[in-house]
C-alpha cells in the first residue's frame, strides 16, 4: 500500500509541504503517468522523483551523467536513513555487482546509474530481476540530438523501457526548448505526452547586459557597489585566473575554479565560498553542479557563453532564496567573433580525433579489441603532451569520440579508498590469528569498520596506518598484497576524472566518425550560437520574454528590470555612470555604455 507523500515529505525531509509544481509532478507520477518535468534550477528536481518512490515503496533508478552530484544526492539520502548506491565507471567489477545484487534482492530504495553502465552485461543481465517502481532521467535533455549537452550514452535508456514496459518514466531537466522537449518524450517512449511545466520566470532575478570595454572596471563596480557573495564565469581556466587575481589586488577577496585544479583544491575553494570567507569565485562552467548556495546575489558573465541554455542555467544560480539578484552579462561586440571561432575549434580534425585515441590506448595499454566498460583515469596533461596537441584540441577530440559514441567522459570525483572481504570467514579468521603480516590489517580494519563482508566500505588508510603503528604507504602495499590473493577488494582513492570505452578499443588508423551525426551537430551548435549573439548584442526586447520565448514559455509581460526595460522606460539612463546602484530601494539601474 502506498504511503501518503506529504508523510513521506515530513518523516524524510522534515518538510511541510511542496514548493510550487512539485506536487504536480510527484502526484502524476504516483498515478504512473510518464512525465517529463521542465523546473528552473534551483526548482527542486530531486524531490519529484524521490518522494513518490519512497511512497511507492519500490526501487528507483536514477540515470544520471553527473557523478560528482550523484554521489552527493546518496550521501545526503543515507544521511535521512535512505538506502541508496550509485554505480560509476570509477567502480569496480566487484562493487558493481554487489550492488546490482543489492538492488535485484530488495535492499536499496535508490539506484543512481551513470549512463554507460546500462549497457554492461552486469546491469542487463539483473535488470528483469529488480523490483522496480520509477525510472528518473535526471539531465533529460542530454537524450535528445537537439539538446545543447546530447550524450549517446542516454541512448541506452530504452534497455530499461524494453524490460519494465509498465513503470512510469519521469524525466527532469532546467533547460529545454519545445523542440527538444518533444525529443525527450519521443526517445523515452512515453505512452502519452505529458509535461509538467514550472515557470521559469525568475521575479527575484534581474538579467542586465552592458556592451562597454572594461569590462573588468565594470566587474569593479558590481563588486563594491553589491552585497553578498557571487561568481564570475568564463570560458577558459587562464581567465579564472587571471580575474581572481585582478579581483584580489583591488581588495576584493576571490579564488579561481577550473577542471584543472586538484580535487582538494576545488573543495578547498567551493567550502570558503559558500562559508562567506570568499566573496567571489571566478570560475569556467565546472562550477556549479551541486552547488547549495541560496545567498548568491550576482552572478557575472565576462563573456557570453556558447547558447542561452548554458547563459540561463548558471545565472540561475543567483537568487535561490528567492531574495533580490542580479545576473549581468559583460558583451562586447568583439565578443561575437571569439564565440564563433571558439566554436569552429571545438570540432577537431579527424586526423586529430585519431591522434588522441591512439595517444589514449598507448598510454593505457588498451590491447585491440579489448577494454569495453573499463575505466581510465584521464591525464589531460599527459595527454596532451603525447599527442603534441594543445589541452583545448584534446578535450575536443574526446568530446568528439564521446558524441560519437565510442567513450564516455566523466568528471572528476573524489572517490574514498573501499575494501569488500571476498574471502570465507574461516580464511580470514587463519589469517587474523596465524599471519603476522597480513593478520593485524585484517584485524584493524574488521575493529574500525562494520559490513566489510556485505558491501564495499569507505577506508580511510591514515587512521588504519595510525592504528597498527604503519607507514601509509605500507597498509596500501599490504592491501594490494591481499587483493592479489583474493581475500578481499581494494580499490583506491581517486580524485582524477575517467574515460569509459563503451565499445571495445579500435584501431586509430582506421577509426571513423559518423559525418553525417557531426554534421548535423554542427548545425545545431551553431544555431544555439545565434540565439546567443542576438540576446547578447542585438537583443532590444525584454531580457526576460526573450529567454522564455526560447524555451516555449509564451505570453509572458516585460519585466521592467532588465537594461532594455529600463532605458525604454528612462532613456535619460543613458547618460549616467555604468553602473549605479540602488540597493536600499531593492532595484538596480546601471547605465548602459554606448
Amino acid at each position: 500500500m502506498p504511503r501518503d507523500i506529504h508523510q513521506v515529505l515530513a518523516e524524510v525531509w522534515g518538510f511541510t509541504s511542496f514548493r510550487p509544481v512539485q506536487e504536480d509532478v510527484v502526484r502524476a507520477v504516483m498515478e504512473g503517468r510518464d512525465t517529463l518535468a521542465l523546473l528552473p534550477t534551483g526548482g527542486g528536481k530531486s524531490l519529484c522523483f524521490q518522494v513518490p518512490a519512497l511512497a511507492m515503496g519500490k526501487l528507483c533508478i536514477v540515470v544520471s551523467p553527473l557523478i560528482a552530484l550523484m554521489k552527493d544526492q546518496v550521501q545526503r539520502l543515507k544521511q535521512h536513513g535512505v538506502r541508496a548506491v550509485a554505480v560509476t565507471s570509477g567502480m569496480g567489477h566487484a562493487e558493481i555487482d554487489i550492488a546490482l545484487d543489492s538492488a535485484c534482492h530488495g535492499k536499496l530504495d535508490f539506484l543512481y546509474v551513470s549512463p554507460e553502465r546500462l549497457g554492461s552485461e552486469l546491469f542487463t543481465a539483473r535488470l528483469p530481476r529488480m523490483p522496480l517502481g520509477l525510472i528518473a532521467v535526471d539531465e533529460a535533455h542530454c537524450i535528445s540530438q537537439w539538446g545543447y549537452d546530447f550524450r549517446p550514452s542516454y541512448l541506452l535508456i530504452d534497455k530499461l523501457r524494453t524490460v519494465h514496459p509498465d513503470i512510469p518514466v519521469l524525466a527532469l531537466t532546467a533547460s529545454a526548448t519545445p523542440e527538444v522537449a518533444d525529443d525527450i518524450m519521443q526517445r523515452l517512449a512515453f505512452r502519452k505526452k505529458h509535461i509538467v511545466r514550472g515557470s521559469f520566470r525568475r521575479p527575484e532575478l534581474t538579467l542586465w547586459a552592458s556592451h562597454g570595454e572594461d569590462k573588468l572596471g565594470y566587474l569593479l563596480k558590481i563588486a563594491a557597489r553589491s552585497q553578498g557573495s557571487g561568481i564570475v564565469y568564463l570560458r577558459d581556466r587562464k581567465g579564472t585566473m587571471r580575474t581572481a587575481h585582478f579581483l584580489q589586488q583591488h581588495g576584493i577577496s576571490a579564488a579561481a575554479y577550473h577542471a584543472g585544479l586538484s580535487l582538494d583544491e576545488r573543495d578547498r575553494v567551493q567550502q570558503q565560498w559558500t562559508a562567506g570567507e570568499v566573496r567571489y569565485v571566478a570560475a569556467t562552467n565546472a562550477f556549479g553542479m551541486g552547488i547549495d548556495k541560496a545567498d548568491v546575489r550576482c552572478v557575472v558573465h565576462l563573456e557570453p557563453p556558447p547558447d542561452l541554455e548554458s547563459y540561463y542555467q548558471e545565472a540561475g544560480r543567483a537568487g535561490r532564496d528567492g531574495k533580490l539578484s542580479h545576473a549581468i552579462m559583460l558583451a562586447h561586440p568583439a565578443d561575437e567573433q571569439k564565440m564563433r571561432d571558439r566554436l569552429e575549434a571545438s570540432f577537431p580534425t579527424l586526423a586529430e580525433v585519431r591522434r588522441v585515441y591512439q595517444a589514449f590506448a598507448d598510454m593505457h595499454r588498451i590491447a585491440l579489441g579489448s577494454g569495453q566498460f573499463e575505466a581510465y583515469e584521464l591525464n589531460l596533461d599527459g595527454l596532451a603532451q603525447r599527442c603534441q596537441l594543445p589541452q583545448a584540441k584534446v578535450n575536443h577530440a574526446l568530446k568528439a569520440l564521446e558524441l560519437d559514441g565510442g567513450i564516455a567522459l566523466s568528471e572528476s570525483a573524489r572517490t574514498p579508498s573501499r575494501v569488500f572481504l571476498r574471502a570465507q570467514g574461516d580464511v580470514v579468521h587463519r589469517l587474523r590469528i596465524s599471519d603476522g603480516r597480513a593478520g593485524p590489517l585484517i584485524e584493524a580494519l574488521l575493529r574500525m569498520y562494520g559490513g566489510l563482508y556485505e558491501v564495499p566500505v569507505a577506508i580511510d588508510e591514515e587512521q588504519v596506518a595510525k592504528q597498527v603503528a604503519w607507514s601509509v604507504v605500507q597498509v596500501r602495499k599490504v592491501l594490494h598484497e591481499l587483493e592479489h590473493a583474493n581475500v578481499l577488494f581494494y580499490r583506491p582513492r581517486s580524485d582524477a576524472p575517467t574515460v569509459t570505452l563503451l565499445i571495445p578499443r579500435r584501431d586509430a588508423q582506421t577509426l571513423t566518425l559518423d559525418t553525417e551525426a557531426l554534421h548535423a551537430r554542427v548545425q545545431r551548435a551553431k544555431k544555439r550560437l545565434e540565439a546567443m549573439v542576438h540576446f547578447a548584442l542585438h537583443e532590444r526586447g525584454c531580457r526576460e520574454v526573450a529567454v522564455l520565448k526560447y524555451f516555449g514559455e509564451a505570453g509572458t509581460t516585460p519585466c521592467g528590470r532588465c537594461d532594455n526595460c529600463k532605458y525604454k522606460a528612462s532613456p535619460n539612463l543613458l547618460a549616467e555612470p555604468p553602473v549605479r546602484w540602488q540597493m536600499d530601494e531593492g532595484k538596480v539601474a546601471p547605465a548602459r555604455t554606448t
